[in-house]
């Protein structure tokens, strides 16, 4: 349960130094310059739908092994695009899909991608779901010989991991604001499987699950404050907006954990089912934390 399945004015100069997947050299000089904050306003998108973009970034290691298409991030050493939960739209990251007949060779260096913006739904062979993408798309590879300091600052963060623990510290954060969404399954005496919502036991027993399914170490009293001295040890003043978030996050999760002890549920039983009697409180508590946490992503850009 533990994994359920969405950047800005920093920008680098940057020197383009290799040519496109399938050897063919890609000009962006036609096209409209594009970064992942854009992609957070669905009115930017729009006046650029079907129009030729280039936008640059990263491939994360999860993209498609076939190569026909991938996802581009802003930041390097993120493996899951969409991943905090609940949704698909993190601005952080783009679908891009190759021209048909061609496929991406995957590389860990910067990318510079140039293909045509599309703005329609579209649900990919993961099940990721998003209303833009960019298609028929080439890239070139670019030198990054010089970065700023704030971004040389990420990078030294990202390589640290935290960043991926912080996207899983809102995975745990969801769950204990929203545990009436989530389901259980069990295999009957016929081999059947059988689904339903969760209940209140259910709930403890996985938040004190030490395995990779449970939240026994995110219910640590030392979780929060642990996140924290890791960003602090990357920089102990540089990153006081990250620390400030985390911190907002234990506040939610002190407070869903109380509503969660003091029994503020109902149970319908012909829905067979729970629901939080603070429901909107807890989501909209989670969703602003979260939100600081996109809008903190988005600072970050080639």
């Amino acid at each position: 349960m533990k994994k359920f399945a969405a950047l800005i004015a920093l920008l680098i100069c940057i020197a383009l130094l290799a040519t496109g997947c399938g050897g063919t050299k890609v000009s962006s000089a036609a096209a409209t310059k594009l970064s992942f904050a854009d992609s957070a306003s669905l009115d930017i998108l729009k006046s650029l739908d079907g129009k030729r973009v280039t936008i640059t970034g990263y491939m994360a290691t999860l993209s498609p092994l076939d190569g026909t298409y991938i996802y581009l991030m802003n930041l390097p050493y993120q493996s899951c695009p969409f991943c905090v939960p609940n949704t698909t739209q993190l601005a952080n990251t783009m679908a891009v899909y190759a021209p048909s007949g061609s496929k991406f060779d995957f590389t860990d260096r910067p990318v510079q991608v140039t293909g045509t913006l599309r703005v329609q739904d579209r649900v990919d062979d993961y099940g990721y779901s998003y209303n833009y993408y960019i298609d028929d798309a080439s890239y070139v590879a670019v030198d990054l010989s010089s970065v700023s300091q704030e971004y040389a600052l990420y990078q030294s963060l990202a390589e640290d991991g935290v960043i991926a623990d912080v996207n899983a510290m809102f995975d745990y954060l969801m769950f204990i604001c929203q545990w009436t969404e989530y389901m259980g399954s069990y295999t009957d005496e016929s081999g059947a499987e059988i689904s339903y919502y969760l209940y209140p036991g259910d709930v403890e027993n996985i938040l004190a699950d030490e395995s990779a399914y449970g939240y026994a170490a995110e219910t640590s009293p030392d979780y929060f404050p642990g996140l924290i001295r890791r960003v602090e040890a990357v920089s102990a003043t540089g990153l006081t907006e990250l620390t400030d978030i985390i911190a907002g996050a234990q506040e939610v999760e002190q407070y869903a954990r109380a509503e969660l002890s003091a029994g503020s549920y109902t149970y319908d039983e012909v829905a067979d089912k729970y629901t939080l009697e603070n429901n909107d409180e807890l989501y909209n508590r989670f969703y602003a934390v979260y939100l600081e946490f996109s809008d903190w992503l988005t600072r970050y850009e080639l």
